[in-house]
C-alpha cells in the first residue's frame, strides 16, 4: 500500500470516528485551498483605464473628465444631475500576442475574450469602433440593474494586427456613485469558465436561495406557531427568512421603471432594518435569553429611523444612508453574537457552535456586500490568473449564500429536538407496556378473584332460592298436611295428593329448568286458597277468598311463584304461631295499576322477624297430649283457637327466615312487602307495580291503604274473638 493510500484511509477513519471535529478541520482547510487554487491561469486583471467621462444626459455638460482611471473604482459625480452616460477606453496591445490574421474566406474562432465580472447598469462595448458585446442600459424610462457577468470575445478580423486596438465601454447610471467593475483579458476558455462560476454563485444560487427561503420561512411560521417550547425562535426564523427573501428578490430584479425606483429603495430599506431586527432578536431567542429593554428600544429606534427619514431625505442624506447606516446596525447584530459566543461556550451544544459561525460569517459576507456597492475599502487580490477569491473583489453578493445554513442549523435544531422527543416517546412507550403488562396481571388475578366471588355468589343464590322455596313452598304445605292430620281432617287419598304435590314443588326447586307459570295469578290464588279452605277450614277455624274480579294478569317470569310462595309462608307462619281461629287472603288491582295482595288473621301469636316463636309465647309448649289407642289426643282449649293443643315442639317447626325471605321476595320482583302484628291479629300486605307510577304517591297510597285495612280488619276479628269466647269448653271425652 503506498504512502498516498495510508494517508487517505487515515483521513476517512478521523471523518468517521470524529465527525464534527473532523469535518470542521476539513472545511477549514478546504475552504482556504479551493479560493487559492488557479482555476483559470490564462486570465490578466485589466487595472488602468483612459479618457474616463461622466456626461449629464439632460444638459450635455461633463461632470468628469479623467485621463487615466484605475480599475475597479467608483465614479462620482454630481446626485442631483440625474441621468449620466459614463464612458472609458480600455488599450489592448499590451493584453493581446500576436497572431497571424486570417486569409480571404477563413473561419477563426475569437482567441481572446473580455470578461467584466459585473455589468450592473448594463453597457455597450466596442471593439476598434465596432459595437461587439452588450446589455440594455438604464435610460430615463427605466433603470436596468443586471447582476451579471459578461463575456466579450474579441474577433480576429476586428483587430489590427499593427495596433492600436482599443475597447470603448459605455454604460448610464442614476446614481451619484457609480462603480466601475473588475475587467479581465485572457482566452475564452478561461473567460467562460470564470463567466460561468460567477453567474452561478452571484445570479443562480441568489435566485435558487431567495426560493428556498421564502418556502422554508412560511413552514417555519407555521413550525412557530403550532410549537410551544421552541415556538419564538421558529416564528422569528421564518419571519427572518421570508423578508429576507422579499429583499434579495427587490435586489436581483434586473427592471424597474423609473418612477417606482424611489418605492422600490424605501422597501428595500424597510427590509432590511426589518431583517436586522429580526435576526438580532432570533440570537436571543435561541439561546433562551432577553435582549435589554435599553438595547431593544435602540434597535428598533435604528431600524424605523431610515424608514421614516428616507422620503424626506435629500440626495446627500440619502448618500450617507447608503453608506453608513448597515454598518450601524451591524453592531446591535455583533452584540447579540457575542453574547451566542457565551452561550455556546457555556453550554457546549452543536446547534449553538453552528449558529455562532454562521453569524461570523453572515456579517463578514454582509460587510462584503456594503463594500462592494459603497467601495469603502478597495480590496485586491495579489496573484496572477483567477481564483474564487476574486470573487470577495467583484460586485457579487455573497449574503444569500448565508440563510440556506441558516436553514440547516434550523433543521439541526428541530432534528435535535425531534429525536428529543422520539427518545422520550420510546422510554413513554416502554413504561406503558411495562405498566399495561403490571395492569394485566392486576386485572387477570382481578378476574379470577372476581369470577370465583361471582361463582360463589352465584352458589350462595341458588342455595337462597332453594331455601326459600323450600320454606316457603314445600315446608308451608308441609305445616298445613301436618296440622290436618293432626286434625284427622285429610282421607288417605288426599294426603296422598297433599305428599304428591310437596314432591312436585321439590323436584321443580331443585330443578334447573323450572316450568313458567302461565296461569293467570287470580285462578293461582284462588285454587290455592280453596285447597286450603279444603284441608283446615271447621268449625273452630274458618278461611275467607276475596279476589276481586277483572281483568285477568298473568305475571311474567317468577313472579307468580314468587307472590304464591309468599301466601304460603304467610299462612304456615299464621298456622304455626298465630292461634288464630281466621285467615283471610284477598287480592285486588288499584285504579293506579297496582296488585294488592293482603293476608290476614285473627290470631294472638308473637312473630319474631323470621325466626319463629318465642319460648315464652309459644302456644303448644307445656301441653302434651296423651296417647290413647295409638292416637294424639289433646285438649281443647276455646280461648286459644283451634290449633292449640296440635303444636309439635319448637325445634321442628322453628327457627327459618320468614318475613326476610318474604321481603327479598318481594324487593326481586320490584314490590313492596309490609307486615304489621297487633292486638288483634297479624296483617301481611304486598304491593307489587304492574306499571310505571309516581313513587312519592305510591307510598303514601300504600300506607294509606294499609292502615285502612288493618282498621276493617280490627273491627271484624273483634267480633269474632268475642263470640269464641262466649262458647262453652268442650269435655274430654266429648272431645275425643
Amino acid at each position: 500500500m503506498s504512502e498516498l493510500q495510508r494517508l487517505w484511509l487515515a483521513v476517512v477513519h478521523m471523518l468517521v470516528r470524529w465527525r464534527p471535529r473532523a469535518w470542521t478541520a476539513l472545511l477549514l482547510v478546504a475552504v482556504p485551498v479551493a479560493c487559492s487554487s488557479h482555476l483559470a491561469d490564462d486570465l490578466m486583471e485589466v487595472t488602468e483605464a483612459r479618457h474616463l467621462q461622466v456626461v449629464s444626459a439632460s444638459t450635455g455638460q461633463v461632470l468628469l473628465d479623467e485621463v487615466q482611471a484605475r480599475l475597479p473604482s467608483r465614479v462620482d459625480s454630481d446626485p442631483a444631475a440625474g441621468l449620466r452616460h459614463i464612458s472609458f477606453e480600455i488599450s489592448l496591445d499590451q493584453y493581446m500576442t500576436p497572431s497571424p490574421a486570417p486569409a480571404p474566406g477563413q473561419r477563426l474562432p475569437p482567441g481572446r475574450a473580455l470578461l467584466f465580472s459585473q455589468a450592473i447598469d448594463g453597457m455597450d462595448v466596442y471593439l476598434n469602433g465596432v459595437w461587439v458585446a452588450g446589455l440594455p442600459r438604464t435610460n430615463v424610462q427605466a433603470r436596468y440593474r443586471w447582476n451579471r457577468p459578461l463575456v466579450v470575445p474579441l474577433a480576429h478580423r476586428l483587430l489590427r494586427q499593427d495596433g492600436p486596438n482599443t475597447v470603448v465601454v459605455e454604460l448610464s447610471s442614476q446614481d451619484g456613485r457609480t462603480l466601475l467593475p473588475p475587467l479581465y483579458v485572457g482566452s475564452v476558455p478561461a473567460a467562460n469558465l470564470a463567466f460561468e462560476l460567477t453567474a452561478f454563485i452571484g445570479s443562480s444560487m441568489a435566485n435558487a436561495s431567495n426560493l428556498l427561503c421564502l418556502l422554508a420561512g412560511l413552514f417555519l411560521l407555521g413550525a412557530g406557531w403550532v410549537s410551544r417550547e421552541d415556538g419564538r425562535a421558529f416564528a422569528l426564523a421564518g419571519a427572518l427568512t421570508t423578508v429576507w427573501a422579499v429583499m434579495f428578490s427587490l435586489v436581483l430584479t434586473p427592471y424597474v421603471p423609473t418612477a417606482w425606483q424611489p418605492m422600490r429603495e424605501w422597501v428595500q430599506y424597510v427590509c432590511l432594518g426589518a431583517v436586522a431586527v429580526l435576526l438580532t432578536l432570533f440570537v436571543f431567542a435561541f439561546i433562551g435569553e432577553t435582549m435589554p429593554r435599553r438595547a431593544r428600544q435602540a434597535l428598533y429606534a435604528a431600524a424605523l429611523s431610515v424608514p421614516l427619514l428616507y422620503p424626506l431625505a435629500g440626495l446627500t442624506v440619502r448618500g450617507w444612508i447608503a453608506q453608513y447606516w448597515l454598518p450601524m446596525l451591524m453592531l446591535f447584530y455583533v452584540y447579540a453574537t457575542v453574547r451566542l459566543a457565551r452561550h455556546a461556550v457555556r453550554t457546549r451544544r452543536r446547534p449553538a457552535f453552528l449558529l455562532l459561525a454562521l453569524s461570523i460569517l453572515t456579517q463578514v459576507f454582509a460587510l462584503h456586500d456594503h463594500n462592494v456597492v459603497a467601495q469603502l475599502f478597495p480590496l485586491t487580490v495579489p496573484c496572477s490568473g483567477w481564483t474564487l477569491a476574486h470573487l470577495l473583489t467583484a460586485p457579487v453578493l455573497l449574503s444569500h449564500l448565508t440563510m440556506p445554513l441558516l436553514l440547516l442549523v434550523m433543521a439541526q435544531g428541530l432534528l435535535e429536538r425531534m429525536r428529543s422527543y422520539v427518545l422520550r416517546i420510546r422510554q413513554s412507550n416502554d413504561t406503558l407496556q411495562a405498566t399495561l403488562a403490571q395492569r394485566e396481571r392486576e386485572l387477570q388475578v382481578s378476574y379470577q378473584r372476581q369470577r370465583e366471588m361471582e361463582n360463589e355468589a352465584a352458589a350462595q343464590s341458588e342455595r337462597d332460592r332453594i331455601y326459600r322455596d323450600l320454606h316457603d313452598g314445600i315446608g308451608s304445605k308441609l305445616v298445613t298436611t301436618l296440622f290436618s292430620v293432626r286434625e284427622r281432617e285429610l282421607s288417605p287419598d288426599q294426603l296422598e295428593q297433599r305428599l304428591l304435590d310437596a314432591l312436585k314443588d321439590l323436584r321443580e326447586t331443585i330443578s334447573v329448568t323450572q316450568p313458567r307459570e302461565v296461569r293467570p295469578i287470580q285462578d293461582i290464588l284462588f285454587a290455592y286458597a280453596s285447597s286450603l279452605d279444603e284441608v283446615l277450614s271447621s268449625d273452630q277455624f274458618s278461611v275467607e277468598i276475596d279476589i276481586a274480579e277483572g281483568q285477568e294478569l298473568v305475571l311474567l317470569g317468577d313472579e307468580a311463584r314468587a307472590l304464591l310462595r309468599i301466601v304460603e309462608e304467610t299462612v304456615a307462619n299464621t298456622v304455626k304461631y298465630a292461634g288464630a281461629t281466621r285467615l283471610r287472603v284477598s287480592m285486588q288491582v288499584d285504579e293506579r295499576n297496582v296488585l294488592r295482595l293482603s293476608v290476614d288473621d285473627d290470631g294472638q301469636g308473637v312473630m319474631g322477624d323470621g325466626q319463629g316463636l318465642s319460648q315464652q309465647s309459644a302456644p303448644w309448649q307445656g301441653r302434651r297430649g296423651a296417647q290413647t289407642s295409638g292416637r294424639h289426643v289433646s285438649t281443647w282449649d276455646a280461648r286459644e283457637g283451634l290449633v292449640a293443643s296440635m303444636q309439635p315442639p319448637v325445634g321442628i317447626l322453628s327457627g327459618g327466615r320468614g318475613l326476610a325471605g318474604m321481603r327479598e321476595r318481594a324487593r326481586q320482583m320490584g314490590g313492596r312487602y309490609r307486615f304489621v302484628r297487633t292486638r288483634h291479629g297479624a296483617h301481611t300486605r304486598v304491593r307489587l307495580p304492574l306499571g310505571p307510577c309516581d313513587p312519592t304517591r305510591r307510598e303514601a297510597a300504600d300506607l294509606a291503604g294499609l292502615a285502612a285495612a288493618a282498621d276493617s280488619s280490627f273491627a271484624e276479628v273483634a267480633s269474632v274473638a268475642a263470640a269464641s269466647s262466649a262458647a262453652a269448653v268442650v269435655p274430654v271425652a266429648e272431645a275425643s
